[in-house]
């Protein structure tokens, strides 16, 4: 991993290049592979803003980038990288899962190609547009969480590799702790509810994002139930934290950062040129789900404080609080 550093560096800043080059272009006025007709080119100055925040949202990967690869990256107070992050995993977790999936049902004919009619009389972008970006998002999501997990493993790695089961709260703080994650799971209803009901859509590649999203929704869940549960526990033995950790991260990243992207591009008016409905159902959906998201990771984060206090945490005592 030493030596792939520089490696993983570069290549996760040049998969953010084709993102960066068509976003600025369409900023200046470009309309490089967006056909005729398609509503983006009404989208005015919603889509505007949408296209410049999404042009500093791929630029802060390159800062992330060399946050973890730079000898500074280290002494960064802990949430400075740590938020970025948790947003970039929860963007591009489901990208890596879907996207691969729906380029090979496409390319075994289950799935017409593209966002659009398969005439491409209406789309929104064209076809090559969809496979270059999405492309690029999951080389960069892969080279990004390589660079991530050496730099998690170099910072906190006692922590991380302490036992999952290991007793981290009084008998309050549990109360409250589970009276959170019951409200967790009563906002990701609709959600769950919502995703279940969309996976009878006749287009496959509907189906297979929201298959993704209720696969993330679950995993969120049961993640931090198992932290919660484990955290009440008395033998600190058995199973390491990290991959229950991991999973309560990226899952919870997924719903917050994806619900929240969601409601502001419905919100904002910005979504409506992608096709992206406004109802109030959905609404209410991407609130939730965002809602949920932000609880999940609250939860986690508590119990990670918690453990890294702990007498025993030693060296990942100081590595978190540095």
């Amino acid at each position: 991993m030493t030596h792939a550093r520089p490696v993983l560096a570069t290549v996760a800043v040049t998969a953010c290049l084709p993102y960066l080059t068509l976003k600025l272009s369409w900023l200046s006025g470009g309309s490089t592979g967006i056909p005729e007709g398609s509503p983006l080119h009404d989208g005015g100055t919603a889509m505007w803003l949408v296209n410049a925040l999404t042009v500093a949202m791929d630029g802060t990967v390159v800062l992330l980038v060399l946050a973890l690869t730079r000898p500074w990256g280290r002494r960064l107070p802990a949430p400075v990288p740590a938020l970025p992050l948790w947003i970039a995993c929860g963007l591009l977790g489901p990208i890596v899962v879907a996207f691969p999936v729906q380029a090979l049902s496409g390319l075994l004919g289950v799935a017409p190609g593209g966002d659009g009619d398969t005439d491409g009389s209406d789309a929104v972008l064209e076809s090559w547009v969809w496979t270059v970006v999405y492309s690029g998002f999951v080389v960069q999501a892969l080279a990004l969480g390589a660079l991530f997990a050496r730099y998690v493993r170099d910072r906190w790695g006692p922590l991380l590799r302490s036992p999952l089961h290991r007793h981290v709260r009084g008998r309050r703080s549990g109360t409250r702790s589970g009276c959170a994650f019951a409200a967790a799971v009563a906002v990701s209803l609709p959600v769950l509810a919502g995703h279940a009901a969309r996976l009878a859509d006749e287009h496959a590649d509907n189906r297979v994002t929201d298959a993704t999203f209720l696969l993330y929704t679950v995993t969120a869940l049961a993640a931090v139930a198992r932290l919660l549960r484990a955290g009440g526990s008395e033998r600190p033995a058995g199973a390491a934290l990290w991959p229950t950790l991991a999973a309560a991260w990226l899952g919870s990243g997924v719903l917050a950062c994806w619900g929240g992207w969601l409601l502001l591009g419905a919100l904002s008016g910005g979504g409506r040129a992608l096709g992206q409905q406004a109802s109030g159902a959905a609404l209410l959906t991407y609130a939730c789900q965002a809602l949920a998201g932000l609880l999940l990771a609250a939860l986690a984060a508590r119990q990670v404080h918690h453990r890294a206090h702990l007498p025993a945490a030693g060296a990942a005592d100081t590595a978190v609080r540095g």
